[in-house]
């Protein structure tokens, strides 16, 4: 483990072009409306850089990709234009500090503020997913909150989010909180934060926003860079790693969960990225020396394929997208994004194949039939293959009992263990920033088992009221074999 965190330092160090401004920054918010923003250029052809499927990013690497678009901008023409110039002029009002940065000190004790009132029918389901671990109850949900950032001279950045929730109850929790630092290129990163890796939209097999932010040491570099020599061809890369502590309150009380990823952009209309992590460790296991580690990370015999002192829990994937520009007046539609993510766990038998497998798959549909201003998106993904262990389906070990869950939460896609999940999104948006959407979800659960079916279905608005200021609201249906009732929502966010 330590040689390979030490590659990914030289790496970083020797690759990472020098920039001319300062070089950290804090990260853009899982949920943000910039990954929205970016996204949309990135599926116009205008971010030939970006490597989106790893969160988060910066607000700096967030301002860098805006700058690489407005330069890009000249590549389109007539309505297209129009509209990418617009989704370019409101990422650049929101990353106005960063593209404005002069490495001075910044302390802002409220960068950010927001209230959010749900109510809901019955407890509810899909509201509650990837919802950096929050569960609405049924009936009344309060939340407001307020966000702290100082930076220095690009040196180190600190931000902090604490967050009153009233349900059944009353308390305050830090939502995220960190300190993330400049390292000759590296962002090093300590402290209580989230991360989605992958290039799902509703979910992702290994890392979501499902389970609350991790208590964790992160490392990435701060921008995609070019490795040299040949090596090049694999076009801008990111690599990125962390080691987190899980929970005291399960089976091993303070497991450790190591991750790392190598994301690549062979070419602009290309993304792909190998992902692996594996809990080990906890009180009750037996302590593990250097080679222990090693032979853990290099997942070594003993360490998937007994009940050795290094058996863990180990899933590794491989993602990747695609997006297809539409030059021709006969296609109906402006581009479509392809994409999709393969997962194993863990292994068993002579073969030492994987015990599980899961899946997913998805297309993002910008303006179709022509429809300007209009994208649809189509998400499924399955973790119901009966393998050849159907007692260690996907998420779960033979060891780690409480399975791979972070407080109660699976750490992954929300649908869980033994599922498939269809999700589908219709958005309409207008110029200024106002979006109306409307979507669907149809899930089961413990497919082999109890079978669990439920369904989702919901409308809401997100009016931009000024540049600082956006209004939300929604209703929804959910209803399942069990229970179900009607939920609404609605909120504020203000912008300092």
């Amino acid at each position: 483990m330590w040689r390979f965190s030490l590659l990914i330092v030289l790496i970083s160090i020797l690759a990472t072009p020098a920039v001319s401004y300062p070089a950290t920054s804090v990260n853009v918010e899982s949920g943000s409306t910039v990954y929205r923003d970016l996204e949309t250029l990135e599926a116009m052809g205008l971010l030939p850089s970006s490597l989106l499927s790893t969160r988060p990013i910066s607000r700096l690497e967030a301002a860098r990709l805006s700058t690489e678009a407005r330069h890009n901008l000249q590549a389109l023409s007539g309505r297209k234009k129009e509209r990418a110039a617009s989704v370019i002029g409101r990422l650049e009002r929101e990353l106005r500090e960063e593209a404005g940065k002069t490495g001075a000190l910044i302390v802002k004790p409220i960068d950010r503020a927001y209230a959010r009132f749900l109510y809901a029918g019955s407890a509810p389901h899909f509201p509650s997913v990837n919802n950096n671990g929050d569960e609405f109850k049924e009936g009344a949900n309060a939340r407001a909150g307020f966000a702290f950032k100082a930076e220095a001279g690009g040196a180190l950045s600190i931000y902090l989010n604490p967050e009153y929730r009233g349900d059944d109850g009353s308390r305050t929790e830090i939502r995220t909180g960190y300190a993330q630092a400049d390292l000759w290129g590296l962002e090093v990163e300590a402290g209580k934060d989230s991360l989605w890796w992958g290039p799902g939209y509703h979910g992702s097999l290994i890392l979501s926003n499902n389970a609350e932010p991790f208590e964790m040491v992160k490392a990435a570099s701060q921008h995609p860079f070019l490795l040299p020599w040949i090596f090049s061809r694999l076009g801008p890369m990111r690599p990125t790693l962390f080691l987190a502590t899980l929970e005291e309150d399960r089976d091993f009380p303070r497991a450790n969960l190591f991750g790392m990823r190598l994301a690549f952009k062979p070419a602009p209309a290309f993304e792909f990225a190998i992902s692996r992590v594996l809990v080990f460790g906890g009180e009750g296991r037996a302590g593990l020396g250097a080679g222990d580690l090693m032979n853990l990370f290099i997942a070594a015999d003993d360490a998937e394929h007994s009940s050795s002192a290094i058996d863990g829990d180990q899933i590794a994937s491989i993602d990747l997208s695609y997006i297809f520009l539409n030059d021709s007046d006969f296609l109906p539609f402006s581009s479509v994004k392809l994409y999709g993510e393969a997962g194993a766990e863990d292994s068993s038998g002579e073969t030492k194949t994987p015990t599980s497998k899961a899946y997913l798959a998805g297309v993002l549909v910008d303006e179709p039939f022509w429809l300007e201003n209009v994208n649809f998106r189509a998400e499924w993904a399955q973790t119901a293959r009966w393998d050849r262990l159907g007692d260690r389906a996907w998420y779960r070990h033979h060891i780690y009992t409480d399975g791979y869950t972070y407080n109660g939460r699976v750490i992954g896609h929300h649908m869980g263990s033994d599922a498939v999940d269809l999700f589908l999104r219709a958005e309409y948006r207008w110029p200024g920033g106002t979006v109306v959407g409307a979507e669907a979800d149809f899930e089961r659960s413990e497919v082999h088992t109890s079978d669990l079916k439920r369904r989702w279905y919901a409308a809401d608005i997100e009016y931009q009221a000024k540049d600082n200021v956006i209004l939300k609201a929604g209703v929804g249906n959910e209803d399942s074999d069990s229970e179900g009732g009607v939920v609404g929502w609605t909120g504020i966010e203000y912008s300092f």
